[in-house]
């Protein structure tokens, strides 16, 4: 058993190298270290990532480390999952209105859970925490002649971690008070460029390009509550309340700085002419702030038939902290504002009898549905942006009756910005799919050790 699970940590460990992949291409990206991914996990994205306040044992819940606990002996859980996401962006300025398009795809996340003993979690695991993927341009007249300013960015920040997850009081199923806290690892690359092109034929073009490579540590904690109510007709009603914490954090940087002339041959290939000026390996630092989620949920369980689940949670961060300083004279970060999100899921399961064949898959499978109200950290001048969103879910159980593996598809549709607000606006739909391998290892032949006579 444990050979097989030191190879699945092998498998997990090796898988790291592909993250290095596109993951965005919205304008908004350029902000701050980019867009922050919330798609933590693909069985919460339906849910609206309402999820603090859950420990569902079949899943890794990564947005509060106090669900660990809660994974049943002999059964190791193994999470991957991709994202992508395909959005239309619009623009009005001086009554010039503008669009484009742009779809992304790439791996989300890869968990693994390991129960270590009864009321003990402890989780493994990496996903993107942000990405740049941004191509923004704008021209002016200059005498004769047309100046393009083309601004461009890509690259991620990535997490990888460690977390545990206890009991401190577990009354079976009546009540359960947990605490968990994981251990992260930052790191990535993000490179920035700058143009100025002139339409002129043999003209002088200018570009900066700044590039910076990113390690450091971040630390999160989290503690949950659950008490449950048994009524005389055998049905179970749920009440759940959550929080998390993650402290601001300091992460050092390596930045790479160089400016210079070039020109195209023949229109197509560029030629590099003069170095204005470069720099190298110049040390510095990006602050995040810190973060806060509360979260509630109230959820029933009739009679081990039927079961479902109400959650609300809030989060806040105050972007306005973030700093990114360095050496480099010519560097200045965009302001951020303060970021502050409101959500709610609904999830129903009809059929709570997963051993019985009769009963058709989706009967079995969870339903969800969910929706935001977000307060993004991007300002528009000196105003943030509102972001609304609608989400749905769906997770599938695989065919064994004695493994608790499903399939999880998850949409999210929704608005950042408002173009006649802020003169500009994304509509996007978020998706991911993915799937939680939960063998037992009691019967699971992957895991059951054979004997020869």
């Amino acid at each position: 058993m444990f050979k097989n699970i030191l190879a699945l940590v092998l498998i997990f460990v090796l898988q790291i190298q592909f993250w290095g992949q596109q993951l965005n291409t919205s304008p908004f990206s350029r902000y701050g270290v980019g867009e922050v991914n919330d798609i933590l996990a693909s069985p919460y994205l339906g849910f609206s990532n309402t999820a603090v306040a859950f420990s569902d044992p079949q899943f890794i819940n990564v947005s509060n480390p106090a669900s660990y606990s809660r994974m049943r002996k002999h059964n190791p859980l193994f999470d991957v999952s991709i994202s992508g996401k395909t959005a239309n962006y619009s623009s009005d300025y001086n009554g010039n209105l503008n669009s484009s398009s742009g779809t992304n795809l790439g791996l989300n996340n890869m968990y693994l859970g390991l129960p270590v003993k009864e009321r003990w979690g402890l989780v493994l695991g990496v996903n993107t925490f942000s990405s740049q993927g941004y191509e923004v341009s704008s021209a002016s007249s200059l005498d004769t002649s047309q100046v393009s300013y083309l601004f461009q960015g890509d690259g991620t920040v990535n997490r990888l971690f460690i977390g545990n997850g206890f009991d401190i009081i577990n009354k079976g199923d009546s009540s359960i008070l947990s605490i968990g806290a994981n251990a992260s690892y930052m790191f990535g690359n993000l490179e920035r460029l700058s143009s100025v092109i002139f339409n002129i034929p043999n003209a002088y073009n200018s570009r900066v390009q700044y590039r910076t490579s990113i390690s450091g540590w971040m630390f999160d904690g989290g503690i949950q509550y659950m008490k449950r109510f048994r009524t005389v007709t055998k049905n179970k009603y749920y009440i759940r309340l959550g929080a998390h914490y993650t402290l601001g954090s300091d992460w050092g940087t390596t930045n790479d700085y160089y400016a210079y002339t070039f020109t195209y041959n023949f229109g197509i290939q560029e030629v590099p002419k003069d170095t204005l000026s470069w720099s190298e390996n110049q040390s510095g630092q990006i602050s995040v702030p810190e973060k806060l989620m509360f979260g509630f949920g109230f959820g029933k369980n009739k009679q081990d038939k039927t079961s479902w689940d109400l959650a609300v949670q809030y989060e806040i961060r105050d972007w306005s902290n973030f700093e990114e300083n360095n050496d480099i004279e010519s560097w200045s970060a965009l302001p951020l504002g303060n970021y502050n999100r409101m959500s709610f899921g609904f999830r129903w399961t009809p059929n709570l009898d997963f051993a019985n064949s009769n009963k058709s898959i989706l009967s079995k499978s969870t339903y969800s549905i969910g929706g935001h109200q977000t307060t993004s950290f991007i300002l528009i001048d000196q105003n943030s942006l509102e972001n609304y969103g609608i989400n749905f879910g769906l997770t599938i159980p695989l065919l064994s009756s004695r493994s608790f593996s499903t399939m999880n598809l998850g949409f999210e549709f929704g608005k950042l910005g408002n173009i006649n607000n802020n003169n500009i606006e994304e509509n996007y739909i978020n998706f991911a799919i993915g799937f939680t391998m939960a063998p037992d290892t009691r019967y699971d032949r992957w895991f059951r050790k054979r004997q020869y006579d």
